[in-house]
C-alpha cells in the first residue's frame, strides 16, 4: 500500500548524513539534444543525448500504452555506449482527451502542438489521464532492459505544452472553452488550480519514480513560497534532481532565481543539476531568433562558463552547436566543459580550478570553480575586448598599472595537489608593451607582452606543488608594469 501524503513527507524529511566530500557524477559530461546523428557522431566529448516522445503516440487509445518508440530510442543510445535523459512531452495529445476534456481552439502557449486547440489540464479527467500515464510510464521503465541507459527523466507539467501553466486572462472566461456532451465544464482556471495541479504531478513524479529513477524537476519550482518543504528535503539529499532550459551566458532580467536555485542546491554538492540553452549560440529557437550582442563563439563559451559555476553536472548541447564542433573556438569551449562538468563538489580530484573574471548585470561577479578572487585593487570590468571571433572576450577585467590581484584556492583542492605536478594558465588580451608576473607556491613567472593583439594563455609549470597561501590568503597573484585585460586564471593538475 503506498503512503498518504503526510506520512510521506515525514519520511522525505527523516535526517540523512551526507559524504563530505561526495564523489562526480558518473554520468556528468556533455549531452547532445536536437541533435541529428551527423552532428553528433564522433565527438568524444559527448556522453549522451535525449529520448523523448509524445503523449499523443504512447497514449492512442485510452488507456492502453505503447512506449516502443521510447525502447528503440533509449535501445539505441545504449548500444553507442551514451546514457540519455527521458522526456514524455505533451505538445501532441491523444484524440480521446479532446472528447472528455474541455478545449479551446485557441493555442495558448506555443508549446501546443495540437490542432484541435487547449485542453483545460485543471479538469480532473485530465489529471486523472495525466497521473495515470505517469504511473504507466514509470512502471515500464523500471521494468526496461535498457535501464542502464536512462541518466534521469525530465519532469514535465505538459498543461500547456510542456512547461507553461498560465492561461491568459482573455482565455479565463468559461465562454470561450468548449464544453463536450455530456461532460462537466469543472472549475475555471485559477492561479491556485495551476499551483494545485503543479503540486500534484511532482508529487506524482516523485511517488512513481524515485528512488529507482532519478527525476530531474524544473528548478523554477523551487523558489516559490507555495513549494512544498518535503521537495527541499528531497534535494538536500540527493533523491530529487534539477533541471532546466534556460541556460544563456547570464540570466535574463529578473530571471536569476533559477541559476540561484542550481547555486543553492547543485553547485554545493547537494544534488545533480541539468541544463539546457534557451537557444543555440546564434538565438535561434522555435522559429524566432533572438538577438546577440556578442559573437556565437562568445556566447556558446561563456553559457558553458555559467552552468559550470552554477553547478550543472550534465549540459545539454543543441545540435546547432554540435554541428560546429570543428571550429576551434566551440571545440575548446565543449572540451573545457567536458573536463569539469560534475567535478563543482568533489575538490580532491577535480581536474583543476579557475575564475573567469567579470562583472554583468544580472548575476554579477566572477564566474568561478573552486577559486575565488580576493578582495584588493579594483579590477574595473570590461566588455566586448579583443577579436570578437575569439571566445574570450564578452567580459573581462582591467588589471592596472602596477596593481595587483589574489585569488584563493578550495583548500581541498589545494591539499590534494601537494607534492605533485600543476599548471597554473593565464588568459590576457596581448596588446601594448611590457609584462606581467604570476606569484604562486614562492615562485614568480613573468610573461612579456608581443603587441599581437589577441587573447594568448601563459602557462607555468609547478614540478611539485605545496601551494601554500601568502599573508593575504592568496595562492597566486598577478601584478604587471602595463595596464593589461585578464580573463581567467587557472591551475590544473
Amino acid at each position: 500500500m503506498r503512503p498518504n501524503l503526510p506520512l510521506f513527507s515525514a519520511l522525505l524529511l527523516a535526517p540523512l548524513v551526507a559524504p563530505a566530500e561526495p564523489a562526480p557524477d558518473p554520468q556528468r559530461g556533455l549531452y547532445a539534444i536536437w541533435a541529428q546523428d551527423t552532428q553528433a557522431a564522433g565527438l568524444p566529448f559527448l556522453k549522451g543525448g535525449q529520448v523523448h516522445v509524445q503523449w499523443a503516440e504512447v497514449e492512442p487509445v485510452e488507456g492502453r500504452y505503447d512506449f516502443s518508440s521510447l525502447d528503440e530510442q533509449l535501445a539505441a543510445v545504449r548500444k553507442r555506449g551514451w546514457a540519455a535523459t527521458v522526456q514524455l512531452n505533451g505538445n501532441r495529445h491523444p484524440a480521446f482527451l479532446f472528447q472528455k476534456v474541455p478545449h479551446t481552439p485557441q493555442k495558448l502557449s506555443k508549446q501546443v502542438g495540437d490542432a484541435a486547440g487547449t485542453l483545460a489540464y485543471w479538469h480532473p479527467t485530465y489529471i486523472q489521464a495525466y497521473t495515470k500515464l505517469i504511473a504507466a510510464y514509470a512502471q515500464h521503465l523500471k521494468q526496461s532492459p535498457q535501464r542502464a541507459a536512462i541518466l534521469g527523466v525530465r519532469m514535465n507539467f505538459n498543461a500547456l505544452g510542456t512547461e507553461h501553466l498560465e492561461v491568459p486572462q482573455a482565455d479565463r472566461d468559461p465562454a470561450r472553452w468548449v464544453v463536450p456532451a455530456g461532460v462537466a465544464a469543472g472549475p475555471v482556471w485559477t492561479r491556485a488550480s495551476a499551483r494545485d495541479y503543479q503540486q500534484r504531478i511532482v508529487n506524482e513524479f516523485i511517488r512513481q519514480f524515485t528512488p529507482e529513477i532519478r527525476v530531474f524537476a524544473r528548478n523554477n519550482v523551487f523558489g516559490r513560497e507555495e513549494a512544498d518543504p518535503a521537495w527541499s528535503r528531497l534535494l538536500e539529499t540527493g533523491r530529487l534532481a534539477l533541471f532546466h532550459t534556460s541556460s544563456e551566458m547570464e540570466p535574463r532580467p529578473h530571471g536569476g532565481g533559477q541559476y540561484q536555485t542550481f547555486i543553492r542546491y547543485c553547485r554545493s554538492g547537494q544534488t545533480t543539476a541539468y541544463a539546457e540553452s534557451w537557444a543555440d549560440a546564434w538565438g535561434r529557437h522555435g522559429g524566432m531568433t533572438d538577438p546577440r550582442w556578442c559573437g556565437p563563439e562568445q556566447w556558446n563559451y561563456w553559457r558553458l562558463l555559467l552552468d559550470l559555476h552554477c553547478g550543472v553536472s550534465v549540459i545539454a548541447i543543441y545540435g546547432a552547436d554540435l554541428a560546429h564542433a570543428a571550429h576551434p573556438e566551440f571545440r575548446a569551449a565543449f572540451d573545457f566543459a567536458a573536463l569539469y562538468a560534475g567535478y563543482h563538489a568533489s575538490p580532491g580530484v577535480a581536474p583543476g580550478a579557475w575564475v573567469a573574471l567579470r562583472e554583468g548585470h544580472t548575476l554579477p561577479g566572477d564566474y568561478s570553480f573552486l577559486m575565488r578572487r580576493l578582495p584588493g585593487d579594483e579590477l574595473p570590468p570590461l566588455e566586448k575586448v579583443g577579436p570578437g571571433e575569439q571566445r574570450f572576450g564578452a567580459w573581462a577585467r582591467h588589471l592596472r598599472k602596477g596593481g595587483h590581484a589574489g585569488f584563493a584556492l578550495d583548500e581541498s583542492f589545494a591539499c590534494s595537489l601537494a607534492g605533485r605536478a600543476a599548471t597554473v594558465q593565464v588568459v590576457y588580451l596581448d596588446k601594448g608593451a611590457g609584462q606581467f608576473t604570476t606569484r604562486c607556491d614562492g615562485r614568480e613567472f613573468s610573461a612579456a607582452l608581443k603587441d599581437s593583439g589577441r587573447w594568448q594563455t601563459a602557462r607555468f609549470t609547478l614540478d611539485k606543488a605545496t601551494l601554500q597561501p601568502d599573508a593575504s590568503g592568496a595562492h597566486i597573484t598577478l601584478t604587471a608594469d602595463t595596464d593589461i585585460a585578464l580573463h581567467m586564471i587557472e591551475v590544473r593538475r
